[in-house]
């Protein structure tokens, strides 16, 4: 997918945000732990893979919470470590290695901030947190930041929303079936593989007759699988169902600098604007309201620019992004 490109891109230069001296351009060997296992405050288990420096020391964590497959982050988390960092990319409550049911955004702020606490107590880690992420890990940032978890010192959202009824589920008040069906599907075919496994374990060494009657795997029902979409159904105008994940209603809550990087042809350009100039302007700390800063590129969810669609906005539009990360 272009966004994943994008986000690669993105989350690469991330590890130059402290100025070590692994940074400056000392690499070391790396570790890398599979499946760490963290639980959260209600006793649910969250894996995570763990890329750290194969070196005596403490170091600064990067985390990056997904509902996208933690076995993703393989190449960034081997450049993070070999630079002097902690990366840990853990799967989100209910999705691939991890415990708990999944329903979209109702559970990243207590869990975003039990991840941040667990990760910066670490005993290879500084204490110093940072998260990275675009789209719905732009979100899990996002909504660990409102939950205001002390070890954070800074996140980088990228291409992220800051309301999710307005500029997610029902775009200028219609309910966007495209985006809705299309990702509500894709997400389902991990709760579809972890429902069958689990229900169909019986069938293992059973006997079924007629033999024609056999039935394979038993998939179930649809109820139970997404059932988020019905309750996006149910709930057309912004009632206290969107208002308790809107991260507009809860910028006094947020107390860290962020790096936003959005795009003009992105469906969540709205959101990123409006979570810099509102954490700018109302954030709950001046470190937060003075560390805000925005980079607003060609692409987006659109594509990687930059040409976009049928536009070719020519080699000039890509300016320093990953420079300007760099310093950041």
């Amino acid at each position: 997918m272009r966004l994943k490109q994008m986000h690669i891109f993105i989350i690469a230069a991330v590890f130059l945000m402290e100025g070590t001296a692994f940074a400056q351009g000392k690499k070391c060997d790396v570790v890398i732990e599979n499946n760490v296992s963290m639980k959260t405050r209600d006793g649910v288990s969250l894996q995570a893979d763990v890329y750290r420096p194969k070196a005596d020391g403490k170091f600064p964590v990067i985390l990056e919470r997904t509902p996208y497959d933690k076995r993703g982050g393989v190449a960034f988390g081997l450049k993070a470590a070999a630079r002097g960092y902690v990366y840990i990319i853990q799967d989100v409550r209910g999705r691939y290695s991890s415990e708990g049911d999944w329903y979209p955004h109702k559970f990243e702020s207590r869990d975003g901030y039990d991840a941040v606490e667990w990760a910066a107590t670490l005993p290879y880690a500084s204490g110093k947190v940072g998260m990275v992420g675009g789209s719905y890990v732009g979100a899990t940032q996002m909504l660990a930041a409102v939950a205001a978890p002390p070890h954070l010192v800074g996140i980088l959202p990228f291409v992220t929303a800051s309301n999710y009824h307005e500029q997610w589920v029902y775009q200028g008040g219609a309910f966007a079936e495209s985006l809705n069906q299309l990702w509500t599907t894709a997400l389902t075919i991990d709760t579809l593989g972890r429902r069958v496994g689990k229900d169909s374990g019986s069938l293992a060494g059973g006997i079924a007759l007629p033999l024609n009657d056999y039935p394979v795997v038993i998939p179930g029902v649809s109820t139970g699988l997404a059932d988020y979409y019905r309750d996006w159904i149910a709930h057309p105008r912004y009632d206290d169902y969107w208002k308790e994940t809107a991260i507009d209603e809860h910028f006094s809550q947020i107390k860290v600098p962020a790096l936003h990087v959005g795009a003009w042809y992105d469906f969540f350009q709205d959101g990123t604007l409006r979570n810099y100039l509102g954490i700018k302007s109302h954030g709950g700390s001046e470190a937060a309201r003075n560390g805000q800063r925005l980079v607003m590129i060609v692409g987006g969810h659109a594509g990687a620019g930059p040409k976009i669609g049928d536009v070719d906005f020519g080699k000039d539009s890509v300016f320093g992004t990953c420079e300007k990360i760099k310093k950041w």
